[in-house]
This record gives C-alpha cells, sequence and structure tokens, in this order.
C-alpha cells in the first residue's frame, strides 16, 4: 500500500487536523451556525450556472447535517457521498420523502428511503473513489482550517471526470481582523487566512483549469464580547498546532476583552466582526495526449537544389 505524504506547507501559522476533528465533533452537537447555512445558500445561488457532467456528488466540507437540504436539492438525482471526519447521520430530505410518497402511490410496497451516513474520513487522507469517477466536488468552509489544502485539491482533480467541477468557500485574509488584537492579549497565535488569489494559483499548480475566484465581505455585529466569541468558535475556534493548552482565568479573559470593548461603536452600541468570504469553482479539463509525431505544413518544405 502506498504511503501518503503532505505536499509542501502552505500555511504560515501551521494548522492541527487533530484540533479541527475534535471541534468539528463539537460543533455538529450544536444547532446549525447561521453564516454556514448562509454560505451554503450564497454558494448554491452562485452554482445554478455550473453545468456538470453526469456523476455523483462529493461533498468534503464544513458538514452540518441541517446545511445539507439546500445543496442536495442542487443536486437532484445524483449519487451524494458526504466525507466527514466521523460517520455522522444523516436525515432523509424532505424532497427525498416527497419522491419516495409519490413512488409509493405508483408501485405499492416500494420500500420508504432509509437515513445514511457520512463517510468517516480522516482530514487530508485520500478519498476512497476511483479516478475520473464524479461530477462534481462541494466543499463549504474547509480549505482555511486544514492542514494542507493542496492534497484536498490534488484528490479531488483525480476523483472528478473530465469537465468535472469543483466549487469551495473559505475564510480570507480579512476575516476576523478584530479578533486580532484579543488573541495577543491572551497570548495565542491567530491563523493566517490567505488571498483569493493565492488559492486560485494553488488550484492551478494542482491541475485545475482557469479557476474562477470571488470575494465578498460581511460583517456581523454582537451586543457583547461573550457572544461574538461565542459565535466565532462555532465559526472558526483554534485549530492552529501552536494552540496553548488548557483554559485561562477569568481575570485573563476580562483583560482580553477589553480589547473587543475597544471596538464598540458610539452610535450603534455594537462590536462588529468581518467576515471575508472567499468562493472558488474551476473544471477538470481533458489533457490531450503528446506524441512524437510532428505536423509540418507542405508549403515549409523546400525542395532540395541542384541535380543528381
Amino acid at each position: 500500500m502506498a504511503r501518503f505524504t503532505m505536499s509542501s506547507q502552505f500555511w504560515k501559522i501551521p494548522r492541527s487536523n487533530t484540533a479541527l476533528t475534535q471541534q468539528w465533533l463539537r460543533r455538529i452537537e450544536k444547532p446549525l451556525p447561521f453564516i454556514l447555512q448562509e454560505v451554503n445558500q450564497r454558494m448554491v445561488n452562485r452554482a445554478q450556472i455550473m453545468r456538470p457532467v453526469e456523476g455523483g456528488v462529493v461533498h468534503q466540507g464544513w458538514l452540518h447535517p441541517a446545511a445539507l437540504p439546500n445543496v442536495k436539492n442542487l443536486f437532484v438525482g445524483r449519487e451524494f457521498s458526504v466525507f466527514a471526519p466521523k460517520a455522522v447521520h444523516l436525515p432523509v430530505e424532505q424532497v427525498e420523502q416527497a419522491a419516495a410518497s409519490f413512488l409509493a402511490k405508483l408501485w405499492p410496497g416500494r420500500a420508504a428511503p432509509k437515513p445514511s451516513s457520512a463517510i468517516a474520513l480522516q482530514v487530508n487522507s485520500p478519498l476512497p473513489l476511483s479516478g475520473d469517477s464524479q461530477a462534481m466536488v462541494w466543499s463549504p468552509l474547509w480549505l482555511h482550517a486544514v492542514v494542507d489544502p493542496a492534497q484536498c485539491m490534488a484528490e479531488w482533480l483525480r476523483v472528478l471526470k473530465p469537465e468535472g467541477g469543483v466549487f469551495f468557500s473559505c475564510f480570507g485574509p480579512d476575516t476576523a481582523r478584530e479578533l486580532r488584537g484579543f488573541a495577543q492579549a491572551m497570548g495565542e497565535p491567530f491563523p493566517d487566512f490567505a488571498d483569493m488569489h493565492d488559492l486560485g494559483d494553488l488550484m492551478s499548480k494542482q491541475g485545475f483549469s482557469d479557476p474562477v475566484m470571488e470575494m465578498e465581505k460581511l460583517t456581523l455585529t454582537y451586543s457583547s464580547p461573550a457572544k461574538l466569541l461565542e459565535d466565532w468558535r462555532a465559526l472558526c475556534g483554534n485549530h492552529l498546532e501552536s494552540r496553548r493548552p488548557g483554559l485561562r482565568t477569568p481575570r485573563h479573559l476580562s483583560q482580553a476583552t477589553k480589547c473587543l470593548e475597544q471596538l464598540r461603536n458610539p452610535e450603534t452600541g455594537r462590536i462588529p466582526l468581518t467576515l471575508e468570504l472567499v468562493y472558488g469553482h474551476a473544471w477538470k479539463v481533458k489533457r490531450k495526449t503528446k506524441t512524437d509525431v510532428a505536423t509540418v505544413k507542405i508549403s515549409d518544405i523546400k525542395g532540395r537544389k541542384g541535380g543528381k
């Protein structure tokens, strides 16, 4: 069996896939965060123009079962494979139940659709799929969190069919800029988020054709530092390799939150949190096979001078 190795370091501040997995397991036990639902819907809206080839769809990203309905509705009729750090229960969607109810009237005794589960797969592990087998890869808010985003992209390219596509979203460099002072006061590192141009270049290096990158900024506002920090933990948290273990004292936290209080808008009385959302999509093109045969125009061939 071939041994899998990571590609070269992409992040200035390394991530920890172990921490990412542990935090993800805590998040899925909580209600669906607003921003994950919003990003998925914005991705669905943008993906209306994409027309991938026939075939299955791979979901490898920040998974919350409650965020899947809109995505699955976009790809109705396609096999939908969901990969996550742990196998979690995925309920039957309403559209599947409605289709099953209609078919049951035509064919009495037809079995109802059964709930499925996400396929357990460690972060930055090879996808258990054949090459050139899938039509689409869908990845919301994931690449900024993993140790090796290039490995994810390389695997997506491998499993996609020619003319298959990938659509992803992640956080950009201005995300949570308001928290940098807070992190410094807490003695914690703060993640570097990749610029959309760097991500586009990375996709090209992996072999994708003409990546299209977009960026937009959202500003959330909060009545208190505690609520802002609660949402940030639900959105991203601290999955850096150099994070400090253990809890901080209440006094330490109180002193650090003063950095956030200084950002409170005097007119609205609220504290802002910036989210820079990066969207990217690209296609796998069928590469022409190179040959050793050269093509020369007859007009370019000159006759030899001189007699026999």
